[in-house]
């Protein structure tokens, strides 16, 4: 026996006596399905047996223990798009960006995010969020810059031969187990001064020592960037 089906005509297939799932044929040879019975002009899932491809017009779900596999296919997004990897804590996330990078963070978004990696300069690093502070009075006197990196410039009072000097840094960025990377970027003499740091609960004492044999009164400038640990 043959059937001939006009076009658009869902076929429903009842199993409850309730609610029909149906297929339907659909334009440029598809076969289209959804889960509310009817095609009501667009569907969950698409078969297009020209180009033999299946669309999807919602998300994909698996089951534990359910797997996906694929062949490497090529993406060629209309706009940005995200993969997402939730767990049990919340959602990470991979993010297309612009500049050949590829943009991280853990809010499961783009904007916001600090760490970057740019394919075309190899460099991994913070994309956002570098600041800059300027220390008042003198050597000792604390700044404050909430910034996972950033650029602190010293007062140029003077400082002692074989002699250190602390600051606070007040950022709420740190923790007390993170670590802080100091570097002195420019600004007086270099290799003349030895910088530490020590962290605690949204701060951090910076140390810097004179490590000559004559005083030295210079306004140098020290980079940071916190690790998380």
């Amino acid at each position: 026996m043959a059937y001939k089906f006009n076009p658009l005509i869902g076929i429903g297939l009842d199993d409850t006596g309730n609610d029909a799932d149906a297929a339907a044929g659909g334009s440029n040879t598809q076969i289209q399905y959804n889960s509310s019975g009817a095609l009501a002009g667009s569907a969950d899932l698409t078969w297009d047996d020209s180009a033999k491809e299946l669309g999807v017009g919602g998300d994909i779900n698996l089951d534990d223990g359910g797997t996906y596999e694929t062949t490497v296919q090529a993406v060629t997004p209309t706009a940005n798009r995200t993969i997402s990897f939730p767990d049990a804590s919340g959602t990470v996330a991979l993010v297309a960006g612009s500049s050949s990078q590829v943009l991280y963070n853990d809010a499961g978004k783009q904007s916001g995010g600090n760490l970057a990696y740019n394919k075309t300069a190899g460099t991994f690093g913070y994309g956002t969020g570098r600041g800059t502070v300027t220390q008042a009075t003198n050597k000792s006197t604390g700044v404050t810059l909430d910034a996972p990196c950033g650029v602190i410039t010293m007062n140029g009072a003077a400082l002692n031969a074989d002699t250190a000097v602390s600051f606070t840094l007040t950022n709420a960025s740190i923790a007390a187990t993170d670590l802080l990377v100091l570097n002195h970027i420019s600004g007086g003499t270099p290799g003349s001064y030895i910088l530490n740091a020590q962290a605690a609960a949204g701060s951090a004492s910076i140390n810097v020592r004179n490590i000559t044999a004559g005083s030295l009164s210079q306004a140098i400038v020290i980079g940071f960037a916190i690790i998380k640990s």
